[in-house]
């Protein structure tokens, strides 16, 4: 049988449920930009997901952006995820949830896109990673507050989603900091990784693929994204922050929010 999510959207009072593999979903007006939309839509086509742990995870971060998932940003995400609520934004594959330890964690998967939704649930139910039943769906916009509804969490995560999302980075990306420190406990903790496109040196490479997002296929918006902008950003919202830059990819943590 397929597991069942508790889905919300984001306006939304009453929670329903829908089924990983069909899928029946009422659909219902998101509020959100053309911009985010169109980033999220390119993950309903099966073969970019099907690919996405291969070409971006592997290839890509490792010979773009000189950054690999597997050797820094995967353990990066393991030491940052707490027991109790866990938020994942920009659910991608389930990638970095299908590689860590889920014991003792509540699992609430965030996206625009239900697609990816569906498919990272079910990937992490088949491998045994979480039970039937057991992850919370919110379809939602992250530019915008997290619905009312939400519990606050342990901890909160969002790899490889800003410089999908629509700039400038200033004020229009980093505004998420503020949101999501209102969702998370006094003791939890933020992280993330993105990729930036200024105060970086991309190669040949990397610069193919910043030139394909930004120019051609619309899936990033990140040309002027910079560390010290989301670093600035992050301490705004929260009291202690730790950042590092590896190649051209920004890793971050953040706790201690000031609300």
């Amino acid at each position: 049988m397929a597991a069942t999510l508790t889905h919300r959207l984001a306006g939304a009072s009453a929670a329903s449920s829908i089924q990983v593999e069909s899928i029946p979903v009422k659909k219902e007006e998101i509020p959100t930009s053309d911009a985010a939309a169109r980033g999220a839509a390119v993950y309903s086509k099966s073969w970019v997901i099907a690919l996405y742990d291969w070409w971006v995870l592997g290839v890509v971060s490792t010979f773009a952006w000189a950054c690999s998932v597997s050797k820094f940003i995967l353990p990066f995400f393991q030491r940052n995820i707490r027991k109790g609520n866990h938020l994942d934004i920009g659910v991608g594959t389930g990638y970095y949830l299908a590689n860590t330890d889920l014991s003792g964690v509540h699992l609430t998967l965030a996206d625009l896109n239900e697609d990816s939704i569906t498919a990272s649930a079910k990937r992490l139910e088949n491998e045994g990673k979480v039970k039937k039943g057991q992850v919370n769906a919110l379809l939602h916009d992250i530019t915008r507050p997290l619905p009312a509804s939400c519990p606050k969490f342990d901890s909160i995560s969002m790899y490889y989603l800003l410089h999908c999302m629509p700039g400038p980075c200033v004020p229009a990306k980093t505004a998420v900091f503020s949101h999501l420190k209102h969702s998370l406990k006094e003791d939890g903790v933020l992280s993330g990784a993105t990729v930036l496109g200024k105060g970086v040196q991309h190669n040949l490479f990397g610069r193919a693929i910043m030139y394909l997002g930004n120019d051609i296929n619309g899936m990033f918006d990140n040309r002027g994204d910079s560390a010290e902008d989301f670093e600035e950003a992050l301490r705004d919202s929260f009291g202690e922050v730790e950042g590092e830059v590896r190649g051209a990819v920004f890793c971050f943590k953040a706790s201690k929010p000031k609300v």
